[in-house]
């Protein structure tokens, strides 16, 4: 299990979609450029599971999904931003664009995507149960 940066970058010249890749070593985020080739990292998280991440990172954003290899997405910097933010494995957030920090609708997005996560997880664990129960009643009886 390889450790390492989620990056959410953007470019001028790429109006609409954003990029995600990972890196081993610690990203610098460059200061706003008057140069649209130029990429813009507006995210940077380090996470202990890296390729769990990016496979998170996918899922969650599985319908805008442009070029796998290239990790382009069609979607805005928020709420590419958002699904990683609140991806559940453990992380430290090392950078976070100032104009992104200062929307209050990223911190909104990104507890709605982690309340659909949840329950998600409490439908998953419910059907366990039920399915537990089930076997335990069916064992019950004896075969005929």
């Amino acid at each position: 299990m390889r450790s390492g940066y989620l990056i959410v970058e953007t470019r001028a010249d790429q109006a609409g979609l954003v990029r995600i890749y990972s890196v081993d070593h610690q990203p610098a985020p460059a200061s706003e450029s008057t140069d649209p080739a130029m990429p813009r990292i507006r995210y940077a998280a380090f996470f202990g599971s890296l390729d769990v991440a990016l496979m998170h990172a996918q899922t969650a954003l599985h319908g805008c999904l442009i070029d796998v290899e290239a990790g382009l997405y069609r979607t805005d910097p928020l709420t590419a931003v958002a699904a990683v933010d609140a991806i559940d494995l453990g992380h430290q957030v090392q950078y976070l664009d100032p104009e992104l920090a200062a929307n209050p609708r990223l911190s909104a997005a990104i507890e709605r995507r982690r309340m659909r996560r949840r329950w998600i997880n409490r439908a998953w664990n419910a059907v366990g149960i039920l399915a537990i129960l089930l076997l335990l009643l069916l064992g019950q009886f004896p075969a005929v």
